[in-house]
């Protein structure tokens, strides 16, 4: 079988401490190949520095939070931030400085730019916040840093054609026209539930992703957080649980994945 290059990212790395924890040993066990920082939240400068140590593991990005741990949150659900970036009543001045703000928090704690960036909830596609964050991106970074894409080559369920309708295709363009590199391809989004397999989930993922495609997992210890509620918290634990186990490994060797980085990304 040949070998094809599969991006695995844990996404909140610096939520709280149990997720930065969960997702650092997934990292040493040689499961994951990236992490996405969520730089708004108070455990973020505690747990950077972990990352500083394991340069070269692993591929480090900044996950744009506009809902969770910004200031300008609360009060706004997901589907308040949809509606106001369709309805372009976001204000682009607050949403270049949101963009520069977050830019600026990773590079004060890992000392480069981000490899990539994405979004919490996939906000990085919505419009005003997707023109505004390839700007920033360009005019920062040349064509360095590559953008996470949510659109799927293949049937994936109702929930990952909904996430991709909201604004794949129109980040895609956008960095064609900007010269950035994007996934192939997308995979990792379930509802969390318990019932379902994730062993299983992660096996019709991993074999239907090409090379230079990308999965999205979000794995973490048990315990309390320290920052904000975590409604999946418990999924987390069941994806810790998977990524550390043989089960694991011996289906990456089968399935002939090695850990991909968003340098092997293709042009948009």
């Amino acid at each position: 079988m040949s070998a094809k290059r599969i991006q695995i990212c844990a996404d909140d790395f610096g939520f709280d401490d149990a997720v930065s924890q969960g997702i650092l040993e997934c990292i040493d066990a040689g499961r994951l190949s990236a992490t996405s920082c969520m730089v708004l939240s108070s455990a973020w400068p505690t747990w950077a520095g972990a990352l500083r140590e394991r340069q070269g593991a692993a591929d480090y990005g900044l996950h744009l939070d506009v809902n969770e741990f910004a200031p300008y949150a609360p009060g706004r659900g997901l589907s308040d931030w949809i509606r106001l970036s369709y309805l372009r009543q976001l204000p682009r001045g607050a949403v270049r400085g949101w963009i520069g703000s977050q830019l600026d928090a990773f590079e004060a704690q890992m000392k480069q730019a981000p490899s990539y960036v994405d979004g919490h909830q996939h906000v990085h596609q919505l419009p005003v916040i997707r023109e505004e964050l390839l700007s920033a991106l360009t005019a920062r970074y040349g064509q360095a840093c590559a953008l996470r894409s949510t659109r799927n080559q293949t049937w994936r369920g109702t929930k990952a054609a909904v996430i991709a309708g909201l604004g794949a295709a129109a980040l895609r363009r956008g960095a064609r026209r900007a010269g950035l590199r994007c996934n192939a391809d997308f995979a990792g989004v379930y509802g969390f539930d318990e019932k379902i397999s994730f062993a299983e989930l992660v096996a019709g993922w991993l074999a239907s992703l090409p090379d230079g495609g990308l999965m999205m997992t979000h794995p973490g210890r048990a315990g309390g957080t320290q920052t904000r509620p975590d409604p999946i918290r418990a999924a987390r634990m069941r994806e810790r649980q998977f990524w550390l186990s043989s089960e694991a490994g011996e289906l990456l060797a089968s399935l002939g994945v090695q850990l991909g980085m968003s340098e092997d990304w293709p042009q948009a």
